[in-house]
């Protein structure tokens, strides 16, 4: 027997005398809870599975969407990772003692690992640090550091 309960910005389903659901399940079971509420399926969709005895809970919501995003320490090491980058969407922001460069999954390039640390910024981040006066070059930042340190 399922138990749903779906709104746009979470789904749960507790589930009794039932085996718990797989992952592959279980977000076949939260599109599928959308869809019979009327509600739109997620792009992407974070879900906790907790079983007890022969209950489970699915508690699911939308995942926000990630930008890749690597921190340097130094300039000298920023300038080593973005420079094979491709021009496109990036953004450079001043954080602590070094930099973070957010980019378009297709800039990623292998010199990012080499030289950062990678990681991941959401949209609510990086208007967060445009409102701190973080960001040092918003939309093109890849090219412009180009344009004054390539030689």
């Amino acid at each position: 027997m399922k138990t749903v309960q779906a709104t746009e910005t979470a789904v749960s389903i507790w589930i009794t005398h039932e085996q718990a659901p797989t992952r592959e399940q279980m977000l076949r079971l939260v599109r599928q809870a959308l869809a019979d509420h009327g509600l739109d399926p997620w792009p992407e969709t974070e879900a906790e599975c907790f079983a007890a005895g022969e209950d489970t809970l699915v508690i699911a919501r939308p995942a926000h969407a990630r930008r890749p995003a690597f921190c340097f320490g130094d300039l000298e090491d920023l300038l080593g990772g973005a420079m094979p980058c491709p021009d496109g969407d990036s953004s450079l922001y001043a954080v602590g003692e070094g930099y973070v460069l957010a980019l378009g999954p297709e800039e990623v390039r292998p010199s990012l690992y080499e030289y950062g640390q990678a990681g991941c910024v959401t949209a609510g981040w990086e208007a967060h640090a445009r409102e701190q006066g973080l960001c040092l070059i918003r939309g093109e930042a890849v090219a412009v550091l180009r344009r004054y340190f390539a030689r």
